[in-house]
């Protein structure tokens, strides 16, 4: 007859009952352990996925696309330009953290650009509830060298500037004549030009 360990004597003689050997025991730890450590990692995953949706800019996912350039306004003299007075068409891709600009379909050149919110939290009014579009202020910031800056200005004869300032005060809204609206002023400057855009 096989004898019972000190331990498992001791636990027989404390609950009247044969418990199972600390070998077994560990066992069923390392098992416990194991499906532990694995929900432990799948919580972890979930919370990171979370966190990156969350940090996710709206305005960043609102401007993905194509987006058709309509007038441009503003300067001292208060011009407005638009495709049909300037006899051609430009459009602005854009996808992830990069953006291409577009004449008459043919590319000019392409870039990366940055969204932040130093601007005012009580202009913001909308991130897209159900039952209203989408509508936000933000700033936008276009890194270019100055010869992408010059490609641009050269291709549009000075009508569009994306380089200089590289910072615009920036708002997506919406028209119901025109659909998702993108706008963006110079920042900072009272006679500057402002750049609308409609979606594609």
């Amino acid at each position: 007859m096989k004898k019972n360990t000190f331990l498992e004597q001791s636990r027989r003689d404390n609950t009247h009952e044969v418990l199972i050997t600390p070998h077994k025991r560990s066992a069923v730890w390392g098992l416990s352990y194991k499906r532990s450590a694995v929900w432990g990692i799948a919580i972890l995953l979930m919370a990171v996925a979370f966190l990156m949706a969350a940090c996710t800019k709206p305005e960043k996912k609102e401007l993905a696309g194509s987006w058709r350039w309509t007038v441009t306004t503003g300067g001292i003299a208060g011009v407005w330009y638009t495709p049909e007075s300037e006899g051609f068409e430009a459009e602005i891709l854009f996808k992830g953290n990069s953006f291409t600009f577009y004449k008459d379909g043919e590319k000019v050149t392409s870039g990366t650009y940055h969204i932040d919110y130093d601007v005012d939290e009580t202009l913001y009014t909308n991130k897209g509830d159900k039952d209203e579009p989408f509508y936000s202020w933000f700033n936008i910031r276009f890194r270019l060298t100055e010869s992408q800056h010059q490609k641009i200005a050269e291709a549009t004869n000075g009508k569009i500037s994306l380089g200089t300032p590289s910072k615009f005060f920036a708002t997506i809204s919406y028209s119901e004549e025109e659909g998702q609206v993108f706008s963006m002023c110079e920042d900072g400057m009272f006679d500057g030009f402002c750049y609308t855009f409609v979606k594609k």
